[in-house]
């Protein structure tokens, strides 16, 4: 298992650097720091209710970090000439990309896991108990997200030679997931319709599907889902018409797998192929 050998090593080399810490802090702060103010500026907010406004922060958060955690996990080392030495030892290039994917997202696991437990902190100070399920839920989806992003990442790292064109693409992306892709169903839809979609009205399922097909949406869509299976998530009760399959909450946490698998599937063929010398 030379890949384990390489995220022991990617794991160790962040923590050392103190991003491990950093990251971790982040987290804290944007997890038990925004239940706290939630929970003390609305008297009548219930435990269950703090526990999902959890999505918000981590559809900010989550995808930065693990974007400025990931960007230069291979580009880096491509550009400095250590990736020569990391491949004169027994690795594969396939091994350095899943050991680097492993190793960064060891990094988020462990700045979520006690970024959670301090929420749980949180609530038991605040209302006595919490909604166990619900919590556990909400972390290991945010877990899933953080690992699609810094697969997102490794596999953009995989395909760039130096640090600024990972920088500029960590970048890029994260706007994009952020800002940009919200444009692209309205353009489509007036492309298509020759106007803008109505604020008030019912709109063609496939308008929901490439809003849906945004890793961010996606998460909140699940989280959604695994919490309450049987209640209907927004893109299901604005769409015109009987809501498809790929409106499911199930087809969400479908697309974070695509998410995760594609980017780095596509990243680690272009790295195979790269000329290192």
């Amino acid at each position: 298992m030379s890949f384990a050998v390489v995220a022991r090593k990617d794991f160790e080399d962040a923590a050392r650097s103190k991003m491990l810490w950093a990251i971790t802090t982040l987290f804290v702060l944007a997890t038990a720091g925004g239940m706290y103010a939630i929970s003390s500026l609305n008297d009548d907010f219930t435990a269950k209710q703090t526990v999902g406004f959890l999505s918000s922060p981590a559809t900010l958060i989550v995808p930065l970090a693990a974007l400025v955690i990931a960007y230069l996990s291979i580009a880096g080392e491509r550009e400095s000439g250590s990736i020569k030495l990391l491949l004169g030892l027994p690795h594969t290039r396939r091994d350095v990309v899943l050991g680097k994917l492993i190793g960064r997202a060891g990094v988020v696991a462990v700045a979520t896991v006690i970024a959670f437990i301090a929420g749980a902190i949180v609530l038991i100070v605040q209302y006595g108990s919490f909604p166990v399920t619900d919590f556990l839920v909400q972390g290991v989806v945010t877990l899933l997200f953080g690992l699609v992003f810094v697969g997102i990442a490794v596999g953009f790292s995989s395909m760039t030679a130096t640090r600024s064109r990972a920088m500029a693409g960590a970048i890029g992306l994260y706007f994009l997931f952020q800002l940009v892709w919200n444009v692209v169903p309205m353009g489509a839809y007036y492309l298509l319709e020759g106007g803008f979609p109505s604020p008030m009205g019912k709109l063609p399922a496939w308008y929901f599907l490439l809003n849906l097909l945004n890793p961010v949406n996606a998460y909140a869509i699940v989280a959604q889902f695994l919490t309450n299976p049987s209640s209907q998530n927004m893109y299901q009760t604005l769409v015109a018409g009987d809501a498809p399959f790929y409106l499911d909450g199930w087809f969400a946490l479908v697309i974070l797998g695509a998410w995760l698998v594609v980017p780095l599937a596509i990243g680690y063929q272009s790295f195979k192929r790269a000329d290192l010398g």
